[in-house]
């Protein structure tokens, strides 16, 4: 049996981490613990840092900590899942690790490329395990469309576009996995007092949105990213200091990426997945009412058949995963590993730059 913890309550991801794991055969609960934030929150509003404690709390797990470190010490977990503001997550890290503590780290894996760099040095110097949750790649219908694209259905990819988004993590109408409603309406001062909606904490759309485009890109262009020429602003968000939107290109040998974050748009708008442009046509995503069917064309718009595949249900969740291959042997999916991570970590450090100096920047991943 995994005994598991869960540090930071910042994330709102984390009330579907804990229902996970509560889920899941193999593995346990056994404590939660926030940390103190910089800036203290002024509402209790559903998916803010307190709700989300309380929320855990009466549903989850009711042991709760006001000290991360002392949880650590006494309950001496197996795995630490991580869903502190992007700025902590070196730190909180290193104590889990000098423990001998394995972790799962809520994505991205840091705010820069220096600071996973941190991480990484942490990990292979105490020798724990460290993977980083990416909650889309736990869909059946994006399993059912990188399915498709490995089997050669439309050839090799030329070009890969993506844009994802919402109204904010705490924006209008926005609802989160684990949570059967939507967020409660908030003032602008309420949530310029949440870390999302603040630059040096690790918000922004950059962090928090444009990082699926780049961990699709990663994950399914051929190569290594060479460079990235991204724009961000703040089109309607005045109480932050970050960006609300961000539009990249990332550029490999023969092939690129569109990557678009946005905190401006209604979810119901955006398409789901990725579109796989390819040699031999495209693969695609289509929603209506909420769910995405995954579609295929050949270069004269003709409809393809989708290969058939099973959802295994080890695919289900990052607790469904992790217990799955303690349990089995199996290698862990390549999305979560911590090595191609620090590829889609160098991404967005080269998105950031560029954002900044107006420039092209390179990517530069150490191997």
């Amino acid at each position: 049996m995994i005994k598991a913890v869960i540090i930071g309550c910042a994330h709102m991801h984390v009330n579907e981490i804990a229902l996970y794991i509560t889920e899941a055969e193999g593995i346990t609960l056994a404590a939660a613990a926030d940390l103190v934030p910089d800036t203290p929150e002024i509402v209790k509003a559903r998916y803010t840092r307190d709700w989300n404690k309380e929320n855990i709390k009466n549903n989850y797990c009711d042991n709760i900590y006001d000290d991360y470190i002392k949880m650590l010490d006494t309950e001496k977990p197996d795995w630490a899942f991580i869903l502190t503001e992007n700025k902590n997550k070196p730190a909180v890290v290193e104590e889990c690790a000098k423990r001998g503590i394995n972790v799962s780290i809520e994505k991205p894996i840091a705010v820069s490329y220096e600071e996973a760099l941190k991480i990484e040095e942490s990990v292979n110097k105490y020798g724990i395990e460290a993977i980083v949750n990416w909650p889309v790649i736990w869909r059946p219908y994006m399993y059912e469309m990188i399915n498709a694209y490995r089997l050669g259905l439309v050839g090799d990819l030329k070009k890969l576009y993506y844009i994802n988004g919402h109204t904010g993590p705490l924006g209008a109408g926005a609802k989160h996995r684990g949570v059967s409603d939507t967020a409660e309406e908030m003032t602008d001062e309420a949530r310029s007092k949440t870390w999302w909606y603040q630059k040096n904490q690790g918000g922004g759309a950059i962090l928090d949105i444009l990082c699926y485009g780049a961990m699709y890109s990663a994950l399914l262009q051929e190569g290594d990213a060479k460079s990235v020429y991204a724009y961000s602003d703040n089109l309607n968000t005045p109480y932050s200091d970050a960006e609300d939107n961000v539009s990249a290109v990332i550029k490999y040998d023969n092939t690129y990426t569109v990557a678009e974050g946005t905190w401006t748009i209604p979810q119901l708008v955006l398409p789901g997945g990725p579109v796989l442009m390819c040699e031999k046509g495209a693969i695609y995503t289509k929603k209506e009412d909420g769910v995405c069917t995954v579609l295929a064309v050949d270069m004269y718009g003709n409809p393809l058949e989708i290969p058939k595949c099973e959802f295994p249900k080890y695919m289900k969740n990052i607790a469904e995963h992790l217990t799955y291959v303690k349990k089995t042997g199996s290698p862990l999916t390549k999305e979560v590993t911590l090595s191609q991570n620090m590829k889609v970590m160098a991404i967005l450090d080269a998105a950031k730059k560029s954002t900044e100096s107006g420039c092209e920047e390179k990517v530069v991943c150490r191997a």
